[in-house]
């Protein structure tokens, strides 16, 4: 009798890990949305993706591709801001608008985490966040390992269908809607 009820107290103990680690893994990215802005006070600029030809600063690095040898990315933020208190902080710029959606795109949110692994290993220090920002809002995203888990996961993915030709994508109407894809070389057609 004794062992029956360790067993059903052990069930009991696994299920509400189970449950708390499902609770933790499926909530949302850390992000909070704001109003659009670049970074102001305490803030000065120390990298642009642009050539700036009028308005060069020498303490600004710019349109230098940077590479992330770890997770074999390269790619250029448009800015990188460093704090007066040393924190570093890639700023992605997008030329549309969000909307009433309470997170930024996913390819907008992966281009921003490949930015957090690109700033830290070309830096050595890992940024705590960073800004996305759209015509209409911005959010900051938070810097946290499941982020950089799920940009691996995509990055292979997207390497296992370079080498093999093939694809899954998960399909919708409302993801599929206004990709440049859809209807030539996606099978989705709205």
């Amino acid at each position: 009798m004794e062992i029956v009820l360790y067993i059903a107290a052990a069930a009991l103990i696994i299920y509400f890990i189970a449950r708390l680690i499902s609770f933790f893994l499926n909530r949302k990215h850390k992000c909070i949305k704001l109003q659009p802005k670049l970074p102001g006070t305490g803030y000065r600029l120390i990298y642009s993706d642009q050539k700036q030809i009028d308005k060069r600063q020498d303490s600004v690095v710019y349109g230098t591709v940077l590479k992330c040898e770890k997770l074999d990315i390269s790619g250029k933020p448009d800015y990188i801001y460093r704090h007066k208190s040393g924190e570093l902080m890639p700023v992605e710029l997008k030329s549309g608008e969000i909307g009433e959606a309470s997170e930024p795109y996913l390819g907008d949110l992966m281009q921003l985490a490949s930015y957090f692994a690109i700033v830290e290993e070309y830096f050595g220090e890992k940024p705590p966040s960073g800004l996305i920002i759209y015509k209409d809002y911005m959010f900051r995203i938070q810097n946290t390992a499941r982020l950089k888990r799920i940009l691996r996961s995509i990055l292979g993915e997207m390497r296992d269908m370079l080498r093999h030709g093939e694809a899954n994508p998960a399909a919708s109407f409302v993801k599929c809607k206004n990709c440049i894809c859809n209807g030539t070389v996606c099978e989705f057609t709205d």
